[in-house]
């Protein structure tokens, strides 16, 4: 008597078993006993029935390093203990197709049997999957980065008209520059009646050996007061005053016309900054100029301010912000 079979339903408490799931299916699409694949410049890997990583294979880091070169889909013998002990003796490796400037290679594994030559258009078909759920995750992330940046700024401008508290304002402002804007430091230094550079909020705060200083004294910040520029540079020439972590910073001058309030210092420690992450930062320091012009500047006296500038009229003028 025929009966449906059952299908156990599988728990998925992560991406990584989202992952697992879809190269399962299709691995068995291409009758490959473990599939994973590589993205080229990113730490990331998933995988079904592979344990470790396939480029400690000598065979298999040579044949990714050809395809990588010319394209094409190389085979070559191996031997990988998988996931379920048995030892994979034959991998095929495919370009991933690049997409939303995403590449990389597919590795296709064989426990007991080799690759034919029409296997190769099977894994062309399933690196082209796999390439669009890349492509696919790529754009929902970007997507949803879009509508936290824009929320953000929407809030940075709710900050820039009804913020009356200065200080607490501007650490609103970098705990919004840290969650929403993908930055591990934000530092807002504002110029005093002194000249001297002080630290007026920061996320994080803690272990900063700086808090007040020349900023003549430092080449980043001076380039980006005095010549009102954006300046983006290594960890080495900021490491005094910022976490010795970070990797690479970005620095946005704040001015109020031809007066120059301080400076804006954004970091990273793992990603590397882009075009666009410059031209965002560029935007931000904006909002914060503005911002820093409007509220009550007088930090002894929270009734003192400064009468309002020329800003408002801007406000009209200011481009798009986000893609979404």
């Amino acid at each position: 008597m025929l009966t449906p079979s059952i299908v156990a339903r599988r728990e998925i408490a992560s991406e990584a078993d989202e992952w697992s799931t879809r190269l399962a299916a299709l691995a068995a699409l291409g009758q490959c006993d473990a599939l994973t694949f590589l993205v080229d410049g990113a730490t990331r890997r998933a995988g079904y029935n592979v344990v470790d990583d396939p480029l400690a294979d000598d065979a298999i880091r040579t044949a990714v390093e050809e395809t990588r070169r010319s394209g094409a889909t190389v085979q070559t013998q191996t031997t990988i203990r998988l996931t379920d002990d048995h030892l994979a003796g034959a991998a095929m490796i495919a370009p991933l197709v690049a997409s939303e400037g995403i590449t990389g290679v597919l590795v296709a594994l064989r426990v007991g049997r080799s690759f034919a030559a029409a296997d190769a258009l099977t894994a062309s078909g399933v690196s082209e999957l796999v390439s669009l759920e890349l492509a696919r995750e790529t754009i929902a992330r970007r997507d949803e980065a879009h509508r936290r940046q824009a929320f953000a700024l929407y809030e940075l401008a709710r900050l820039s008209l009804f913020g009356e508290r200065l200080l607490e304002t501007l650490q609103d402002v970098t705990a919004l520059l840290t969650s929403a804007f993908d930055h591990d430091l934000a530092q807002i230094w504002l110029f005093e009646p002194d000249g001297a550079l002080e630290l007026s909020a920061a996320r994080p705060r803690e272990n900063l050996r700086f808090e007040q200083m020349d900023a003549s004294e430092h080449d980043a910040l001076a380039q980006a007061i005095h010549q009102q520029r954006l300046v983006r540079i290594g960890h080495g020439a900021l490491r005094p005053w910022v976490p010795a972590g970070t990797r690479e910073l970005i620095v946005v001058p704040l001015s109020d016309r031809a007066r120059s309030l301080g400076a804006v210092v954004l970091g990273r420690a793992q990603r590397r900054y882009e075009e666009a992450d410059e031209e965002l930062a560029g935007v931000l320091g904006r909002f914060i100029s503005r911002l820093v012009v409007k509220a009550p500047l007088d930090r002894q006296n929270p009734e003192a301010s400064l009468p309002l500038s020329e800003a408002d009229r801007e406000w009209a003028d200011e481009p798009q912000l986000t893609g979404s």
